[in-house]
């Protein structure tokens, strides 16, 4: 088994790999190579790939964010994984407070983790929904007017979302600057998809919504969905989603799917099920603190 630093070239490689892997858990493919491609672009990602007789075995990406290093571990076969994993732990340093994201189903990456120490403390939920008709449009609480993004709207939208989630399970913010790359600086980004509820000149909620990573052309996502503590329980979360919803719909998305905190506090995946939506994913967040 060799590990090395994957480059661009590599891109298409890694999709297969990343394809074949969820395949065999889930029966569909997650991610086009033009996503591999963003993740090229992003400075503060650590990547490697584990080659069996020079055909891709597993891939890891950790990055670090508020003293957490963050490990996407994929692989084939457990000999990757625990490789894969060991040069996460080395690159991250033997003190580091490391949290690591695998699917519930994944019984390689669950086993490397649970052998390397590391023990579940959450889980999250990929939800979806099957749009077979083109929602109506949302009631909105009085007041409130939902319309696209306006060029230049990006620091208000980063200074929304962080208020939005600031009291999610720890929540870490962050700089207008990565905040951009992650979110603003991609391949699927689409501002006329981007939506914004106004209050006057206030935002108070948003939903960001995009095409699938896996290129599908009739699977959208909801990338981010947030209403600000001051508007919150008059019905906003739901009117923005269904919103989304209606405009995902209208570009030919016939399924829309979004990532929750199975344990999230405001009430997020009741309100998710109360629009149609229904759990399909489950995924594990494994820490290891030293």
């Amino acid at each position: 088994m060799q590990l090395r630093e994957p480059t661009r070239e590599d891109a298409p490689a890694i999709a297969e790999l990343l394809g074949a892997h969820s395949q065999a858990l889930y029966g569909e493919r997650d991610l086009a190579p033009a996503q591999i491609l963003d993740w090229f672009g992003m400075p503060d990602i650590w990547m490697r790939l584990a080659e069996n007789d020079k055909r891709p075995a597993g891939y890891v990406d950790v990055s670090e964010e508020g003293g957490r290093w963050s490990i996407d571990l994929r692989a084939l076969g457990g000999e990757a994984a625990r490789a894969l994993l060991y040069a996460a732990r080395e690159h991250a340093g033997g003190d580091a407070f490391l949290r690591g994201y695998a699917p519930s189903v994944d019984e390689v990456a669950g086993e490397a983790y649970r052998e390397a120490g590391f023990a579940i403390v959450r889980h999250s939920f990929q939800m979806r929904v099957e749009l077979e008709a083109p929602p109506e449009p949302p009631e909105l609480p009085r007041g409130i007017v939902v319309r696209p993004m306006l060029e230049g709207e990006e620091g208000r939208i980063h200074a929304a979302h962080m208020s939005a989630f600031a009291d999610h399970w720890e929540f870490h913010e962050q700089s207008y600057e990565q905040w951009r790359r992650w979110h603003r600086d991609r391949e699927h980004f689409d501002a006329t998809l981007w939506f914004l509820a106004l209050d006057g000149d206030e935002i108070a909620g948003f939903v960001l919504c995009q095409p699938h990573f896996s290129g599908e052309p009739d699977f959208g996502w909801i990338e981010l969905l947030g209403v600000r503590p001051a508007w919150r329980r008059r019905g906003l979360g739901e009117a923005l989603l269904r919103h989304g919803f209606r405009a995902l719909r209208a570009r030919g998305f016939t399924r829309v799917g979004l990532g929750v905190d199975a344990e999230n506090t405001t009430g997020a995946v009741r309100l998710y099920e109360r629009v149609g939506m229904r759990p399909v994913r489950r995924s594990d967040t494994w820490e290891l603190r030293t």
